[in-house]
């Protein structure tokens, strides 16, 4: 058993997590075949949506197994741009704002203010009844559910499973947004905006008695402009931490919509300093808002056909939440001692991980951003598979 750097040993394996080249451009292409086949079916309907979800295919994610595939530049908010101005009234105690337009008749508005409720409603209707009329695209048997709480949808998804397999295919997840530009309709000082930024607005969810469905969350998605460094570093981080919750059998937490969103949740936490941080800090904050956000409550608040719901058969939500806090706390501990063994790796991970010595000049090498020599063992109770990467 060998003592390793925690730090440098997360880098290493987001780094060189094993990704099937031929799966991702399968993957990208059918994605974008649904989705246009989607808006196909809306345009048929005649949707007011049909307009609005060409950027659906941003939300994806194939999920077989232990293994999870995402774009690099992933999103789990779905941005709307309303095809007419509005009026912002930003409150800065709730970091709030409503949207207004005077003398107006739009689905999207309730009495002379925009609705995120109202939106969440009609998107449900359209879409369901479009995959209703679809039933299958391709290889795939499509499925459409959303995420409710207190009969209000806040969040959609498509779900494409292929034909013959258990849970294996591509989901897309996604929370209603508005974009704006900065310049348009800039954002008040408080909210420490850059010089040239969009932001979004997002429909809160109805957590509360005194809950308002025209207040809309301000966020400024700051990962947008991340280099392609970042976004890689954030992209493979979330591969590899799909992997460590599903071996764990944390299939609760182990679902790429709360995934990502407890990542940008993670960005918004730290602003533009999220771009420095490792895989190993970017991680544990990550899957921190999961643990403390209690976010399964609400899933669980969903109706009972939800297929969010059936995450929760293999472990109670008890059970998941104390689980979840362990695996939080040995990561917290390894930053902290900046230790990890080879064993941990691999009872964790289902990684073997033995790195190949390196000369000098190879890691001033690597310094200048070339790929690191390491072999990853991809662990099973038959045979091992030995892959170079």
């Amino acid at each position: 058993m060998a003592l390793l750097n925690f730090v440098e040993t997360l880098e290493i394996m987001a780094y060189n997590v094993h990704r099937d080249e031929e799966q991702h451009h399968r993957f990208g292409s059918d994605s974008q075949f649904i989705v246009d086949t989607i808006i196909a079916q809306l345009q048929k309907n005649n949707s007011i949506f049909q307009e609005y979800l060409k950027e659906l295919r941003t939300t994806a994610s194939f999920v077989s197994e232990i293994n999870m595939d995402l774009p690099l530049a992933f999103e789990v908010f779905l941005p709307l741009r309303l095809p007419f101005a509005l009026h912002a009234n930003f409150n800065e105690s709730e970091r709030s704002v409503q949207f207004s337009k005077r003398k107006i008749s739009h689905p999207f508005f309730f009495g002379n203010v925009v609705n995120a409720k109202c939106m969440n409603i009609l998107l449900q209707r359209d879409l369901k009844l479009a995959i209703s009329q679809l039933h299958s695209v391709a290889n795939y048997c499509v499925k459409y559910s959303t995420m409710s709480f207190n009969r209000a949808p806040f969040a959609h998804q498509v779900f494409a499973m292929e034909r013959g397999s258990v849970d294996r295919g591509i989901h897309f997840d996604f929370i209603l947004a508005l974009e704006f530009d900065g310049a348009a309709m800039p954002l008040p000082s408080y909210y420490n905006a850059p010089i040239s930024y969009k932001w979004l607005a997002y429909g809160l969810v109805p957590v509360t008695a005194n809950y308002n469905s025209s207040d809309w969350g301000v966020l400024l998605p700051r990962w947008q402009n991340a280099d392609f460094i970042v976004r890689r570093r954030s992209h493979n981080m979330l591969l590899l931490l799909y992997r460590l919750l599903y071996v764990q059998r944390c299939y609760g937490f182990a679902v790429p919509f709360l995934l990502k969103l407890c990542f940008f949740m993670a960005t918004a936490d730290r602003g533009e300093n999220y771009k420095n941080m490792g895989v190993a800090e970017l991680m544990i904050t990550t899957f921190g808002h999961q643990v403390i956000r209690n976010f399964h409550d609400l899933i669980a608040a969903s109706t009972a056909a939800d297929p969010f719901a059936k995450i929760f058969c293999t472990i109670s939500m008890g059970q998941l939440q104390v689980h979840g806090r362990d695996i939080l706390a040995m990561l917290i501990k390894g930053f902290q001692l900046n230790v990890i063994s080879s064993e941990l790796i691999k009872r964790y991970f289902q990684i073997d991980y033995v790195p190949e010595p390196q000369e000098k000049d190879e890691l001033e090498d690597n310094e200048d951003g070339n790929e690191l020599k390491l072999q990853l063992i991809e662990a099973s109770s038959s045979r091992k598979r030995r892959r170079s990467i």
